[in-house]
């Protein structure tokens, strides 16, 4: 049985919002807020510095790059 991969270009532009930091070091993002997990979004514990500084705020839109197996490899700020 093989396994369906998820298609690749629906994993370059997620979008996310900041949730908060909860960790020292890390920063939780919701990934596609609004759909899901009751409308909150799926939550993601992400290196800090995966996040530039002045987008680290609660609520602040992002979009995020996924690899195959949803792991955030890039943020960056979403013009809304």
């Amino acid at each position: 049985m093989t396994t369906q991969k998820y298609p690749s270009e629906l994993l370059e532009r997620v979008p996310a919002v900041v949730f908060a930091s909860l960790v020292p070091g890390e920063i939780r993002i919701l990934l596609h807020p609004g759909t899901g997990l009751a409308q909150g979004g799926a939550p993601r514990d992400v290196p800090s510095n995966l996040v530039p500084p002045k987008l680290r705020a609660p609520n602040t839109a992002l979009w995020a790059k996924l690899d195959q197996s949803m792991n955030v490899l890039a943020i960056w700020a979403r013009d809304e």
